[in-house]
Formats: C-alpha cells, structure tokens, sequence
C-alpha cells in the first residue's frame, strides 16, 4: 500500500493542520459544542464491540477529541498531528487481514474521496463481530435547509455515493459531501451498500439531534443561545420519538457488522 502522505502536497498538509487547531481552539471555547459530542462519542462507545476482537482505532481524527471519550481508541488521520498515535488512509488500511475490532469514524465518511474503497479495505481489516461505528451527518427536510445554506460543506443529492471523487477533490482532506451518509444508508434502504458489500451487515440506524445541533454554533461561530438555554432545547430533543428526527433531525448513528 502506498503511504497516504505521498499523495498530499505540503501546502495541503499544513492547511489541515492548521484547520486542527482551529477547531481546537473553537472547542475550548464553546460549552455546548462539547456537551453535545461528549453525548454522541458515548452513543459511539455504547455500540463498540468485545475488546476481544481487536484494538478500536478511529480514522479520521482530525483534532483527537475522541480520545477524552474513549480513552482506548488508536487516534489516527491522514494528516498525522503530534496526537494521532498513526498515519492512516481510509482507502489504504495498514492492519492485517481479520485485525481490528471496531473502526470508528466521526464526521468522517463523508470526506472519503473513494467510499466503496474504503468499504472494501474495512471488510477486510476487520474481524468477524467486529464494527464500524459512524456518526455523521443526515439529510432530511430541515437540517438540508440548514446545511444548505448556512454549513460551509456542500450537500450534493444527485450522485452514487460509490462512485470516487475526482481526483482534485481526493488531494484535500476537507472535501465533502455531506449527503454521502443519507445516501448510502438512509435512501431506498441501503439496498446499493448491501449488494455492494455482502459482508457488511447495517445492525442499526439512528437519526437523532434536532435544532439543538446548529444552535451549538459548530466549530465556525459561537453558541446561537445562551448555555443553560441550549442544554433545555437538547434534553427536550432526547425525550422525543426517533420518527421526529427522520424530518428534524442533523445527525445519524450507523454500526455495521462483519458477517
């Protein structure tokens, strides 16, 4: 397998590690920016498999605030900073066939410039009962709205999600399309992911986090409302049916098995 930093310029890679702090930065400082994802990094833990299986590593880390969650994940990216514990490609998976427990991806899938690459490199690492846990965006009535028009990633609808990007798009960690996730797994039942991947089994799909999500202000602004204010808005949201969020919700839980 080729190392993945070849196939980054310089520039790229110190505009990513620059994008790191950034958030870094912006994390310190906004109270419900991470009380939200302290609660979405335990959805994430509480669908992790026997440790048994094999290590858990997240790809993608990107700022590495998993590790304040899940003290156990193997940190890694593309874009190795001096908290990363690897150097990793999606597409290019350095561990033995059959040698992982969990891969776990945080906003992260839709940033993979080739998915079904990907798909077929964690099949392969992974063990049988082993996971692939995915928190990432999801597209329904409201928040494409949102994102439509106040996100900074684009929300393409009208492309196969297994199709690769173009190459220019691949050579930028930041790329995106925010639709990928809804796409693949959301639109007409994941029929496309199952017959592509026969040994990826989808064992459960959870839409969750309403207006409570952009009200944090993301990593790009400051809180839209005042702490206390938002921490009612997000526990109303947790006591709502999850059918709600099929047209409210930004957000989307996804565990895949190996067969």
């Amino acid at each position: 397998m080729c190392d993945p930093a070849d196939a980054l310029p310089e520039a790229v890679r110190e505009r990513t590690l620059a994008r790191f702090e950034e958030h870094r930065r912006a994390w310190q400082s906004n109270r419900a920016l991470r009380a939200a994802y302290r609660d979405w990094y335990g959805l994430i833990r509480a669908n992790l498999p026997a440790p048994e299986l094999g290590p858990w590593i997240e790809i993608g880390s990107g700022p590495g605030f998993a590790k304040e969650f899940i003290p156990e994940l193997i940190l890694t990216d593309v874009v190795q900073a001096s908290w990363h514990e690897r150097q990793v490609s999606a597409e290019a998976l350095p561990f033995a066939d059959g040698s992982v427990g969990a891969l776990v991806l945080f906003d992260v899938l839709h940033h993979v410039g080739a998915t079904a690459t990907f798909f077929a490199e964690a099949q392969r690492v992974l063990s049988p009962g082993g996971r692939l846990v995915l928190v990432e965006p999801y597209i329904s009535l409201v928040s494409h709205f949102v994102y439509g028009r106040f996100h900074e990633e684009p929300v393409i609808m009208g492309v196969d999600p297994l199709q690769p990007a173009s190459l220019a798009e691949a050579k930028d960690p930041f790329a995106s399309n925010q639709a990928v996730p809804t796409l693949l797994f959301a639109r007409q039942g994941g029929r496309a992911f199952a017959q592509a991947f026969p040994g990826l089994a989808v064992t459960r799909l959870r839409r969750f986090a309403g207006l409570a999500y952009p009200a944090t202000g993301g990593f790009n602004r400051k809180a839209l409302v005042p702490f206390g204010l938002w921490r009612a808005l997000h526990a109303m949201e947790g006591l709502l049916p999850e059918a709600v969020f099929r047209w409210l919700g930004f957000r989307m839980l996804v565990v895949i098995e190996k067969r």
